[in-house]
C-alpha cells in the first residue's frame, strides 16, 4: 500500500491504495470516481471532484467541498464545513460547522454544529444539530434534535423531534413532538404526543396522547386526540373528537365536536353540534347547534345555546338561554331563557332571577322576587315576592307577596294571606300534561 499526497495542487486521481492527504488543494477523478482504500486526510480548505469512496474522511481547519458524491464509513470535519453536490453515504458524520447535500443523505448518525442542510431525501437513526436543520425532500430518522429551527418541506417519519426554536414540517408521522417555540405542519400528523412552549398550527390529524401547549393551538383540519391542556387559546377549525380539553382562556370550535370533559378557564364557542361528559366554564359557553352531555353543565356566567341542552345536571351563575333544555338531575341558575321550556327532576331559580319559557319538574322553587311564566311540577315553592304565570303541580307553597296567574294542584295548597292569584285557584283530580 502505498500513501498519496497532493499540497496546494490540483491533481487526477483514480485508485489510490493506502491514504490520501490533501492540503489546501484540488483533487479531480481521473474517470468518474476517486477509489481510496484508506483514508482521505484534508488540511485547510479542499476540493474533490467526483465521485468519492474512501473508509474515512478526516478534515482539519478547514471546509470539503465535493462536486459529486461520497461513501464512506466515517466522515469527520474539524472547524469547517461539509459540502457536497451530490449523496453522501456514511455510517457516521460528524461535523463542526454546516453540512449542504444537494442529494440525499444516508448515515447511522449525522452531527453538525452550525445547520445541515439536504436538498433530496435524509435517512438516518439520529441527527443532531446545533443551529438549523433544513430538508427539502422526506425525512427518515429515529431523533432527531435541533437547537434552533427545524424546517422539514417533505413527509417526515420519525420517533422523537426535540427543537429549541421553530419546528415547521409537511406530513409528519412520529410519537413525541417537543419544541421550545413554534410548531407548524401543512400536512397531517400522526403523533402520540406534543408539548411546545408557544404556538402549534396544524392541518389535522391525530395525536394520540397529549397536546400540551404554552400558547395557542390552532388546527384548520378535523382533529383528533387524547387530551389537550394549553394555557391560552385552541382554535379547532373543522371540528374534532377526543378526550380532555383544559384551556386557560379560549375554545373555539368550528365544526362538529366530540369529547369527555371541557375545562375552560374563560371562553368557549361552538360553532356546530357538540356531544360530551362534562363541560366547565369559568367564562361563558355560547353554541350555535345542540349541546349534549352524559354528566354536567357547570358554568360561572353565561350559556347562549340555539339548540338543545341536555345534560345530567346544569349549574349556571349567571344567564343560560337555549331553545329547550333537559336535565336528568338539576338546574341551577338566575336567568333562564328557551322557546320549548326547561325541564329537569329539581329546578332552583336564584333571587331576582327570571325565566322565560315554561318549566316543568319534581321540584322547583323560585327564590325572592324571582320572575317565571307557566310551572309544571310535582312540588312548586315560590319564595318572597315572586310573579309568575299559571302553576300546576301536586303540592303547592307561596310565600307572602307573590304574584301568580292561577293554581291547579291536586293535593295540597298553601299560600300567604298576602299573595295575589290574578286567576283561579283550584284543586284538580288530574293535572293537565306538561309541554315537554
Amino acid at each position: 500500500m502505498t500513501d498519496e499526497r497532493v499540497y496546494k495542487e490540483t491533481a487526477r486521481k483514480s485508485v489510490v491504495e493506502g491514504d490520501l492527504f490533501i492540503e489546501d488543494a484540488i483533487v479531480e477523478a481521473e474517470e468518474r470516481e476517486i477509489r481510496v482504500s484508506g483514508r482521505i486526510f484534508c488540511e485547510k480548505d479542499c476540493e474533490i471532484i467526483g465521485v468519492v469512496k474512501a473508509s474515512e474522511i478526516l478534515s482539519n481547519r478547514g471546509d470539503l467541498r465535493v462536486k459529486g458524491s461520497i461513501e464512506a464509513q466515517r466522515i469527520e470535519i474539524r472547524q469547517g464545513r461539509l459540502e457536497v453536490s451530490d449523496s453522501v453515504i456514511s455510517g457516521e458524520i460528524k461535523v463542526s460547522k454546516s453540512i449542504e447535500v444537494g442529494g440525499d443523505l444516508e448515515a447511522e448518525t449525522v452531527f453538525a454544529g452550525g445547520s445541515m442542510d439536504v436538498n433530496g431525501i435524509l435517512v438516518a437513526n439520529r441527527a443532531r444539530v446545533g443551529g438549523s436543520f433544513h430538508v427539502v425532500q422526506e425525512t427518515r430518522v429515529e431523533y432527531i434534535d435541533v437547537g434552533g429551527s427545524c424546517r422539514i418541506e417533505g413527509k417526515t417519519i420519525s420517533k422523537t423531534i426535540e427543537v429549541g426554536g421553530t419546528l415547521k414540517s409537511g406530513l409528519l408521522e412520529a410519537e413525541d413532538v417537543e419544541v421550545g417555540g413554534t410548531f407548524s405542519a401543512d400536512g397531517l400528523v400522526t403523533l402520540d404526543s406534543i408539548k411546545v412552549g408557544g404556538t402549534v398550527r396544524l392541518s389535522g390529524g391525530k395525536v394520540r396522547r397529549l397536546i400540551n401547549v404554552g400558547g395557542t393551538l390552532k388546527s384548520s383540519g378535523y382533529l383528533e386526540f387524547g387530551d389537550i391542556d394549553v394555557g391560552g387559546t385552541v382554535k379547532l377549525e373543522s371540528g374534532g373528537s377526543g378526550q380532555l380539553i383544559d384551556v386557560g382562556g379560549t375554545l373555539s370550535v368550528d365544526g362538529g365536536l366530540k369529547f369527555s370533559q371541557i375545562d375552560v378557564g374563560g371562553t368557549v364557542k361552538l360553532y356546530g353540534d357538540a356531544e360530551g361528559e362534562d363541560v366547565s366554564v369559568g367564562g361563558s359557553l355560547k353554541s350555535s347547534g345542540d349541546l349534549k352531555l352524559s354528566n354536567r353543565l357547570n358554568v360561572g356566567g353565561t350559556v347562549d345555546v340555539d339548540g338543545l341542552i341536555e345534560a345530567e345536571g346544569v349549574r349556571v351563575g349567571g344567564k343560560i338561554s337555549a331553545e329547550k333544555i333537559i336535565s336528568a338531575q338539576f338546574i341551577e341558575t338566575n336567568t333562564l331563557r328557551t322557546v320549548s321550556g326547561a325541564k329537569a327532576t329539581r329546578i332552583e331559580i336564584d333571587r331576582r332571577g327570571s325565566v322565560r319559557g315554561p318549566l316543568v319538574g319534581e321540584i322547583v322553587t323560585l327564590r325572592d322576587r324571582a320572575t317565571a311564566e307557566d310551572i309544571f311540577a310535582d312540588r312548586i315553592q315560590l319564595r318572597g315576592r315572586c310573579q309568575t304565570g299559571n302553576l300546576y303541580g301536586r303540592v303547592i307553597r307561596i310565600d307572602n307577596g307573590c304574584d301568580v296567574g292561577s293554581v291547579t294542584y291536586t293535593e295540597e295548597f298553601r299560600a300567604d294571606g298576602s299573595v295575589r292569584i290574578r286567576g283561579v285557584s283550584q284543586k284538580s283530580e288530574k293535572l293537565p300534561d306538561p309541554p315537554i
